[in-house]
């Protein structure tokens, strides 16, 4: 009975976190996302809708979101602003420590940014690159010039998203 039980919470486990029927981790494309749900206790995992998908917040931004400690964000995989960009991100040092990372979207990434944000204001999203989260943001106003900057993250994290997005300039 232990071991039928141990299989079905690995099972349910699976299921949850994002894992198809086929077993296979589901992939999405780097972007900015709608935030759902926040699951901040293992044991009550909120159930997934089919438009929906659990991923894990990355440790190189748990400084930048002091926050509560997060099991997995669930996000909206239906509606979403691709990070595609017009040019290579660049950073600014905004104090000792830490640094601004901006990025200019492309003229395509930024018309859904601007229908996104102004049908979101309010809303929570995270910026989600090779399937983690690696910050999260309330949406206050509509963002109408393509433009996002990321502010205070310390400089290995900044590093990391400018590594990871510099590749994502449309060519």
């Amino acid at each position: 009975m232990k071991r039928f039980i141990s299989i079905a919470f690995i099972m349910l486990v699976l299921y949850a976190t994002g894992f198809s029927k086929t077993g296979h981790k589901k992939t999405i494309l780097n972007g900015l996302y709608l935030i759902t749900k926040i699951d901040t206790d293992a044991t009550k995992l909120s159930p997934l809708s089919q438009n929906e998908m659990a991923v894990g917040f990355s440790k190189l931004f748990a400084e930048y979101n002091n926050k509560d400690e997060f099991i997995r964000l669930i996000i909206d995989t239906t509606q979403f602003v691709p990070l595609e960009l017009e040019k290579a991100p660049t950073t600014e040092q905004q104090t000792e420590k830490k640094k601004k990372l901006l990025l200019s979207l492309t003229k395509e990434a930024s018309e859904k940014l601007k229908a996104f944000t102004a049908n979101h204001v309010m809303s929570r999203v995270a910026i989600v690159v090779d399937g983690e989260a690696l910050t999260m943001h309330k949406i206050k106003e509509p963002i109408t010039s393509g433009q996002l900057q990321i502010t205070r993250c310390t400089d290995n994290a900044c590093e990391r998203l400018f590594v990871k997005l510099k590749d994502n300039v449309k060519k």
